[in-house]
């Protein structure tokens, strides 16, 4: 029998740039999205993470999707 994976859950994380810390070193901050739906392309979550990041008036850092699977044997 073969293993086979079902996604239960897609989290989006965004990284954004929020100034410098007293060192001149870039201060990164996270924002997490939870309950994101499975079968969300990679484009929506980009789409979605960038009109986020517009909306906070940050700069973008990256863009991370986050899927939990559950894997049985069929």
């Amino acid at each position: 029998m073969a293993a086979t994976a079902t996604k239960l859950q897609t989290t989006l994380l965004i990284k954004y740039k929020d100034g410098v810390d007293a060192k001149g070193k870039e201060k990164i901050k996270n924002l997490r999205f939870a309950k994101v739906k499975t079968g969300a392309t990679e484009q929506n979550i980009y789409d979605v993470a960038m009109e986020i990041s517009t909306l906070l008036g940050k700069t973008l850092d990256e863009v991370i999707r986050e899927d939990q699977s559950g894997i049985t044997n069929a």
